[in-house]
């Protein structure tokens, strides 16, 4: 219940004739403590939490502690996810890729067994030998995030994001 304002008190237009003003005139009113903010009717502005500085000032200590946190969780997580780097290799072990943070291809090593397959082979081998190595970075990356700033928080999805593929998609996608 909100108290009726007083009469005798000085009017809006008195202190600021403009409507920016009668906001500011209009809040000092509201937040007397003569008059229940939570209309509980036993104790004013006081007994409302939200008026009480020392309760703000530890609010506002704990959202900034949070802030910090996850900040910095939010960087940890990003220094981990550039310095990833994963090596795969095909079904066969004909062929050993290397993907860096970003999945681009940063290393094929060749087995001594690719002189005997045939190219077509090969070429199976370099692209199933990328995709595993894409879809492990992707699980590299993912447990990165969890230890960081957690997977299933709004930062560790996004973060996710850029490493999903239609490679890490498929459960099946060991080639």
């Amino acid at each position: 219940m909100v108290a009726p304002i007083n009469q005798s008190r000085t009017t809006p237009n008195q202190i600021m004739p403009h409507s920016l003003g009668n906001l500011v005139w209009r809040a000092a009113v509201t937040l007397t403590p003569r008059m229940p903010l939570l209309g509980n009717g036993n104790g004013g502005a006081m007994a409302n939490p939200l008026l009480d500085a020392e309760d703000a000032r530890e609010r506002l200590e704990a959202w900034q502690a949070n802030a910090v946190r996850r900040a910095a969780d939010t960087q940890a997580a990003s220094a981990g996810l550039r310095a990833l780097r994963v090596t795969a290799s095909d079904a066969h072990g004909i062929v050993e890729v290397t993907v860096d943070s970003t999945g681009a291809m940063a290393d094929v090593r060749l087995s001594a067994r690719v002189q005997r397959v045939s190219l077509e082979q090969t070429q199976q081998a370099i692209m199933g030998a990328y995709r595993n190595a894409r879809v492990k970075l992707a699980e590299a990356a993912a447990e990165v995030v969890r230890e960081t700033v957690g997977a299933d928080s709004a930062t560790g999805r996004a973060l996710l994001a850029g490493f999903r593929t239609a490679d890490t998609e498929d459960e099946e996608g060991r080639y």
